[in-house]
């Protein structure tokens, strides 16, 4: 029998496919897109087969078998024209992408084995109950049909609805539709947090029909999702965050992509380095199913689509419950200082606010996005300030944990008052995270409940959930929290909304602080005021005369004025950024290669560039770094630069980079 060898994709960071000789016994099971069990390096990996030759492929050494065929669907066409595009967009190698796409599944062979005895078991649970009807607004209405309109002539939707107007409602309606015409649906969110949340309202009304996939649940359970949606005659809704892109869909119908603006979206580590909203977009396109985005404040970039025609607009203005808008207060808190009107952290006109609302049954919710007691701490002696050993960072103070610790790599010690650098017992806490602002409020407020929302209080998903539903269900007076209490929660007897430090929002370098700082206060101020009561926000500030802070107070968002700033200097969406980051433990070599790097891109075709340029942080884990900014026209061409960009980086890094790492980081937020 004549020999028979498969090209091979590996979840491994190679830019060649891998060839294995097809046992004998197997040349009738197997074919383009099969996923195999093989070795390599010792160790067994799922692949996916790309075809099957009888040529030699002219490798030297040794062509090993694989071991067997798995009893899964094999990998469509549509994931093969997904996975490439991926690849190639976001600048990494076809088994990056298959790595990321698969998950734990790729390094588990086994974990297939035992999907069928366990998928029926959510499907019984969730069985119980009856289908909620869905009742649409007038304006829910008119949205619906501008979204169907669109989604019969494949053109994304842009649904601009403001915090309360019912985008979730108006979502269910559609992915209702959809269903019903024997399609799949994907609805995507940033955040696990908000997927449990909306977990129960979709169940009610899409009972097994409902399969929910991000990282927090196990690895069955993932597994049970796609076993799910291989089975072409049984559509079904996944609830998802950016990986869900991934999934093998074989009848996809539908895209939601809600809070569509959020950064969460963007995965930074490891590669891909890829949008899961702009991925989702290719993906509706290759399956050519609808799409539609939502936020209460659209990105830039969506709304420049929009404006170029690529997108149709749906509009929510009206509040579901009718409630007004959240009034405005700016704080000076220079100017209170001034007049002996501060504590701490808190104005006084900020400790009434939260007074009143306690005597009246009401709700608080305090923001500040730094988890920790303090950033720093620093001898009151000598000045000094202890910094991380690996990073060029200072260490943060957990008060609670009684540790110094690195937000970066992770580095910890002890906590101790004694000055490593004079001796002497003077460190002190230098700024505040949500931590010391908890402690403080306990303080100040000692009958009250009061509850924490960050990364180190939701470590598990039963705290979590414990900490949210005490929020929702009234039991909690004043919540403390990061970023994550800004997604798209709605909390009743919530009346009032506090930022503490609001100015760290704006002093980033990034040319996106000011979108980026509208949209947390526009999604802060939508927390409150539900149900026919108006809520209020108030916020700290050192710089009130901030035109952000203005335009906030004002009720505008200042779209336009940010738009023109972006096409006048040429940034995006004007433009595509790529980011290149160069690392290397030796100083020296860094910047000499950096310097090649910079020789080499004008003639890769990057005409606009900026760099080598340091980071603020431009040493981590013992490397140092720098970075290359490269503006790129938004035409195909740029796909060209890229490829020739990746490919030149990979043959320099070969020839003068040994010791040197490579990020590539296309569209970076």
């Amino acid at each position: 029998m004549e020999t028979l060898y498969a090209n091979v994709i590996l979840p491994l960071k190679l830019q060649m496919e891998v060839s294995y000789i097809v046992p004998a016994h197997l040349h009738n099971k197997v074919s383009r897109g099969s996923y195999i069990k093989a070795n390599i390096a010792g160790r067994d990996v799922v692949g996916v087969v790309t075809g099957t030759t009888t040529r030699h492929p002219g490798f030297k050494g040794e062509i090993k078998e694989f071991e067997q065929v798995l009893d899964i669907k094999p990998m469509t066409q549509n994931q093969f024209t997904f996975i490439d595009w991926v690849s190639k967009y976001y600048m990494c190698t076809k088994g990056e992408v298959l790595k990321a796409a698969s998950g734990n599944f790729m390094n588990n062979p086994h974990e297939g084995t035992i999907r069928k005895k366990r998928s029926s078991k959510n499907i019984k649970e969730k069985s119980n109950g009856n289908t909620q009807e869905i009742i649409l607004s007038a304006e829910q209405q008119a949205a619906f049909r501008i979204c169907t309109e669109n989604i019969s002539k494949k053109i994304p939707t842009l649904v601009k609805g403001v915090t309360g107007s019912g985008k979730t409602e108006l979502y269910m309606h559609l992915a209702q539709e959809t269903l019903s015409q024997g399609k799949s649906v994907l609805y995507m969110v940033p955040e696990v947090a908000l997927s449990r949340q909306l977990t129960n309202r979709l169940e009610k009304q899409f009972r097994d029909k409902l399969h929910i996939f991000h990282s927090k649940i196990s690895a069955g359970a993932r597994n049970r999702t796609r076993e799910a949606l291989r089975n072409e005659d049984s559509p079904v809704i996944v609830l998802g965050l950016r990986s869900s892109v991934f999934l093998p869909f074989q009848n996809l119908g539908l895209v939601i992509v809600d809070e569509e603006h959020d950064s969460s979206y963007k995965q930074n580590e490891p590669a891909p380095r890829y949008n899961g909203r702009d991925s989702a977009l290719m993906l509706a396109k290759i399956f050519d199913a609808g799409v539609i985005l939502g936020s209460a404040t659209p990105s830039l970039e969506s709304l420049y689509n929009y404006q170029a025609g690529r997108y149709g607009l749906a509009l929510l203005e009206k509040q579901y419950h009718s409630a007004k808008p959240s009034s405005v207060e700016i704080i000076d808190t220079l100017r209170e200082k001034r007049n002996g009107s501060m504590t701490t952290l808190f104005s006084k006109k900020v400790l009434k606010a939260i007074e009143e609302k306690l005597n009246n049954k009401e709700q608080v919710l305090v923001f500040r996005n730094r988890r920790s007691y303090s950033p720093m701490v620093q001898c009151m002696y000598c000045g000094d300030i202890p910094s991380c050993s690996n990073c060029n960072v200072s260490l943060n103070y957990h008060k609670n944990k009684g540790t110094l610790e690195c937000h970066y790599c992770q580095y910890s010690k002890r906590f101790a008052t004694i000055c490593t650098s004079c001796g002497k017992p003077g460190l002190k806490e230098r700024g505040c995270g949500t931590e010391m602002i908890e402690e403080e409020l306990r303080h100040i407020f000692p009958n009250a409940v009061i509850g924490r929302l960050d990364a180190e209080t939701t470590s598990s998903k039963s705290r979590e959930e414990k900490i949210l539903k005490e929020f929702a269900c009234g039991n909690t007076d004043i919540l403390v929290g990061t970023q994550m209490v800004s997604k798209g929660f709605d909390f009743d007897k919530l009346s009032l909304i506090v930022l503490v430090q609001a100015d760290s929002m704006l002093s980033s370098e990034d040319f996106r602080a000011g979108e980026k700082a509208m949209q947390m206060l526009v999604q802060l101020a939508g927390r409150g005021g539900r149900r026919d009561k108006q809520g209020h926000i108030m916020v700290q500030t050192a710089q009130p005369q901030n035109r952000i802070y203005t335009l906030f107070a004002k009720g505008k968002d200042g779209t336009a004025q940010e738009m023109e700033e972006r096409k006048l200097f040429k940034y995006p969406p004007y433009v595509r950024y790529l980011k290149i980051i160069v690392k290397h433990r030796n100083k020296e070599k860094l910047d000499s290669f950096a310097k090649m790097v910079a020789q080499m891109l004008p003639k890769w075709g990057a005409d606009n560039f900026t760099g080598p340029v340091p980071p603020p942080v431009d040493w981590v884990k013992r490397e140092y770094i720098t970075n290359f900014w490269i503006k790129l026209e938004r035409t195909n061409n740029s796909s060209i630069v890229k490829s020739t960009i990746f490919a030149g980086m990979e043959l320099l890094v070969k020839g003068y980079g040994k010791g040197a790492t490579i990020t590539f980081d296309p569209d970076p937020l």
